[in-house]
């Protein structure tokens, strides 16, 4: 029969857990919830000999490995989910949603008169990524503040490796935006590339509006089981 763990021994199970310096709060929260699991199955006098047992089971190695392999595993997955998405925008049943945006953003890009009104239209789905980014960063925040609370004192920050992932990837279209418009005019610097900007602009557009788009996506389906 399971028992109900002491607060002593609750805390003599954090500072072992702390002392391996886990960083992911999804590999920390697995390890506490495998200990807890496990001394609640022994009495108090055989307590200290478990907890040993799992020290020697869960190294400092070895919890480290499982983090590496957790947080390469979370970017793979991340990048799939994202491509399934976005496939998804091209099948028969999102289709006139796809032509809507593209129509949408070929005539705003048409209406253009300057670069500088083509720019406002290139910042839209950045401007929407960085209010999505502002919203994700309070959400994580909110998901990790009891955990955080938990391991207090641990020494490194924890973060969720998962939110880490899907951060990354919306800091990626400021990389794409910088590049499809600075590299053409280093390449091309000799030819008048102003007939070709609108086409180009709105091009860009609705590439980084797919992609913000499929984000915002692949957050809303981890967010209902994963620190995200």
């Amino acid at each position: 029969m399971m028992r109900q763990l002491t607060e002593i021994e609750l805390q003599e199970i954090r500072r072992s857990i702390m002392r391996k310096e886990i960083s992911s709060a999804e590999i920390l929260m697995e390890i506490h919830d495998h200990y807890i699991s496990h001394l609640q199955e022994f009495s108090e006098e055989e307590f200290n000999e478990q907890l040993v047992e799992l020290d020697q089971k869960f190294t400092y190695g070895y919890c480290h490995a499982l983090q590496f392999r957790f947080i390469k595993k979370a970017k793979e997955e991340i990048h799939q989910t994202q491509w399934m998405v976005i496939r998804k925008y091209f099948c028969a049943s999102r289709w006139l949603y796809l032509v809507v945006i593209l129509v949408l953003v070929f005539y705003a890009a048409m209406q253009a008169r300057t670069e500088e009104e083509l720019g406002i239209l290139l910042l839209s789905p950045l401007i929407l990524l960085l209010i999505a980014n502002i919203a994700f960063g309070y959400q994580n925040f909110k998901k990790l503040r009891p955990i955080k609370k938990t391991f207090k004192g641990i020494g490194i920050p924890i973060n969720s490796s998962l939110a880490l992932t899907i951060s990354e990837r919306m800091y990626f279209p400021i990389l794409m935006a910088q590049l499809f418009v600075y590299v053409p005019k280093l390449i091309f610097s000799q030819i008048d590339l102003s007939p070709f900007l609108p086409a180009g602009a709105a091009a860009i557009t609705v590439l980084l509006t797919l992609y913000t788009v499929s984000l915002l996506e692949v957050w809303k389906i981890k967010s209902k089981t994963a620190l995200v």
